[in-house]
């Protein structure tokens, strides 16, 4: 991470009542500043402005102390979310995706299956049910991918390469055990989902771009 990235917490006296002051948190980014309200507030004299946190060790000090810890915790996530797929990133962008802002980057199976919800919507009109279970089964292996080489449930558009693309072909035709022809086919829908995602301003790049005369299981 880089150095110049700060995160810290303070309370805003002018907004006092009653000896109750809201904390609020402050994001800096080389030079750039955004704050934000942690929907946290507390005794003024428990305030320890010094250390940016509670004092003491009661109740209210110590879930007050939590809950700053998480905020931080999830601040810090977004930070190095954005910096993986972003070349300059800014404090405000970095308290806009911890407050819900923004556009948020679609995820591959969460394209694919809006995709074939879709699809299935057409069918009888001009699509048959069996295009819409090669679908359905494409979705499957690339879902059982994932949890196998990146253990999760999901990934997000932008962590797609076209190491990402060879990996799954490979895995398609020997985990899977497809042959040239399905192996082929489940890489063309792949190819497909993420075109349209980029199409629609989803993701930012199309890795199947970069693979010319990309040919499914003939490419190597």
């Amino acid at each position: 991470m880089r150095s110049t990235f700060k995160v810290l917490f303070y309370v805003n006296g002018s907004k006092e009542k009653n000896g109750i002051v809201p904390v609020m948190g402050r994001v800096t980014i080389n030079g750039s500043v955004a704050q934000f309200s942690c929907k946290q507030t507390i005794a003024k004299e428990l305030w320890d402005a010094k250390g940016n946190r509670a004092k003491g060790k009661s109740r209210e000090a110590r879930d007050i102390n939590l809950a700053l810890d998480n905020i931080k915790a999830q601040i810090i996530r977004h930070y190095q979310r954005l910096s993986d797929r972003e070349a300059f990133v800014t404090a405000e962008m970095v308290c806009n995706a911890f407050q819900g802002l923004g556009t948020e980057y679609e995820t591959l199976l969460g394209a694919f299956d809006k995709d074939n919800e879709s699809f299935k919507k057409r069918i009888g009109i001009d699509r048959a049910k069996g295009s819409y279970q090669v679908r359905v089964r494409s979705r499957n292996h690339l879902a059982a991918f994932i949890r196998k080489c990146y253990r999760r449930s999901d990934i997000s558009m932008l962590e797609l390469t076209p190491d990402f693309i060879k990996e799954y072909e490979i895995y398609l035709s020997t985990d899977a055990g497809l042959h040239n022809a399905s192996v082929w086919s489940n890489c063309m829908w792949l190819k497909t989902i993420v075109a349209k995602a980029h199409y629609n301003g989803l993701t930012p790049r199309n890795p199947f771009a970069v693979l010319r005369g990309y040919k499914g299981a003939d490419h190597r």
